[in-house]
């Protein structure tokens, strides 16, 4: 699986990749002298995934952000989610409200049956800097090696966000 951020693309357009099948959100208000699209997330899933589950788009609601439901069509147990997200910058002229946008998530992260599993990548626009995405002395987790010493608010609110969601990178 491939999770992509900042697709561009518009209408019901998609992305094709031999072997892969396509599952995507494109941004539904784009700019009327826009040229191209902006935002957009998609997920790539090998066809031999597809075979074995069953692929559904669960939530797409929310400019941004994508939600595809797994499940084994052999054993209905076996299932688990991905979320795509694309997070604008600070900055940026789409920028959006920070808080409402990782609320949206939790939301749905809390919805989902209790000991699901699910997997979250994207675009978060969150530099994080040395900042804790963790509970020291609760959570037992390696040392992240940090690259990056720079942080800007919305690294603060997504380590927020990690911790309330019992998630990490």
């Amino acid at each position: 699986m491939i999770g992509i951020a900042e697709t561009h693309l518009t209408g019901n357009k998609g992305i094709e990749v031999d072997g892969y099948n396509w599952f995507g959100f494109n941004r539904k208000n784009i700019h009327v002298r826009a040229k191209t699209g902006s935002g957009g997330v998609g997920l790539l899933i090998r066809n031999d995934i597809c075979s074995q589950f069953d692929v559904e788009i669960i939530d797409n609601d929310t400019d941004g952000i994508l939600w595809v439901r797994l499940e084994d069509k052999n054993c209905l147990q076996n299932a688990f989610c991905v979320c795509v997200v694309y997070l604008p910058p600070e900055n940026s002229t789409r920028a959006v409200n920070v808080n409402e946008f990782f609320e949206t998530l939790m939301t749905k992260i809390y919805t989902l049956p209790q000991g699901s599993p699910f997997y979250l990548c994207g675009d978060w626009n969150s530099r994080c800097s040395d900042l804790s995405d963790s509970i020291a002395g609760i959570d037992s987790l390696p040392e992240r090696h940090v690259i990056d010493f720079h942080h800007n608010s919305y690294g603060s609110t997504f380590c927020d966000f990690l911790i309330d969601v019992s998630c990490c990178f």
